[in-house]
């Protein structure tokens, strides 16, 4: 969007109807919290990378990090196989319908990825460093904080040399709502003092865990706000949804939770609630994007089978 308030025809390539509606008041700047270097103009080569890069990482799993199943799952939340309840009626059309839906058993991040965490796999990997870092080094201010600056090809390469890999949406969605449909972590009704989102006021990342009170069923922090979190999910809609969106496929990866930041240039409604899907470029990275990986029980476990997908 420019001065005038005309929207810049380039943000339609990304952002269509039905879910985002544009505003007439934020300038163009404010879209680069979503879009990385889109502060000079927003342009799709900017986001979109080849699929070349996306069938594969070419990262092996670090030998100690990933010796066995304990090691992996250490710091981890164990979430039961079954039902759960997916999805919501009452706001966006993507979102529903409501449904039963159920996922096998697996170990999901208790924390969101810090940026400590993330400078050990630099270190490792020779990976580059994201952009906000002072050279190679993240700031000793937020090294503690959720690591950002992340793309979803960043967050699958992380994952995997831990020896896991990302959640899909219906996997994160379990493991932030429990089984009994909560609209939060928490439970349903919304309490900024419990998450870090726009309406708490922060202004910026806090270090993860630091809303213990915020904790999912399974005990996983900041799932409500600090930052969207990757998923390995393309943008697709639900089974049932008779809803056309143009931008349905695989083009858009499904992002998770909100974010201490919530842009007006889209009148998408509050961020933090379990079933909010956001999708983005693979590419994109931003001030308000993090991760946090996933692991299903050793090939041959008991219990051990493959998860229900649409």
């Amino acid at each position: 969007m420019n001065a005038e308030g005309e929207i810049i025809a380039d943000c339609n390539d990304c952002h269509t109807t039905p879910k985002y509606r544009p505003t007439a008041q934020v300038l163009r700047d404010d879209c680069s919290r979503c879009h990385s270097t889109a502060v000079a103009g927003l342009t799709p080569v900017n986001h979109i990378q080849t699929r070349d890069r996306a069938k594969g990482g070419g990262i092996r799993p670090d030998p100690v990090l990933a010796k066995d199943f304990a090691t992996v799952t250490r710091d981890m939340v164990h979430v039961p196989g079954g039902p759960f309840v997916l999805g919501d009626d009452s706001r966006h059309p993507d979102e529903g319908p409501m449904q039963e839906w159920t996922v096998d058993e697996f170990w999901l991040d208790r924390l969101e990825v810090t940026n400590d965490d993330y400078h050990r796999y630099t270190v490792a990997t020779g990976r580059p460093a994201p952009s906000h870092w002072k050279g190679s080094l993240p700031p000793d201010a937020i090294g503690s904080h959720p690591v950002t600056y992340v793309s979803w090809y960043d967050a699958r390469d992380y994952c995997a040399w831990r020896g896991k890999r990302l959640p899909t949406e219906f996997e994160w969605e379990k493991a932030a709502r429990g089984t009994d449909g909560l609209k939060f972590p928490w439970g349903d009704i919304f309490d900024a003092k419990l998450g870090n989102s726009p309406q708490s006021g922060i202004g910026h990342t806090t270090p993860v865990g630091s809303f213990p009170k915020g904790a999912s069923p399974y005990g996983a922090m900041d799932m409500a706000g600090n930052v969207w979190e990757w998923t390995d999910s393309w943008y697709r809609p639900y089974p049932g949804n008779q809803r056309s969106n143009p931008n349905y496929g695989e083009v858009y990866r499904i992002v998770r939770g909100g974010s201490w930041y919530d842009c007006e240039f889209y009148k998408c409604g509050i961020s933090a609630p379990t079933f909010n899907r956001g999708f983005f470029i693979p590419n994109t990275q931003n001030d308000t994007f993090g991760f946090r990986c996933a692991v299903a029980p050793p090939a041959g476990a008991s219990g051990s089978v493959r998860p229900k997908k649409p």
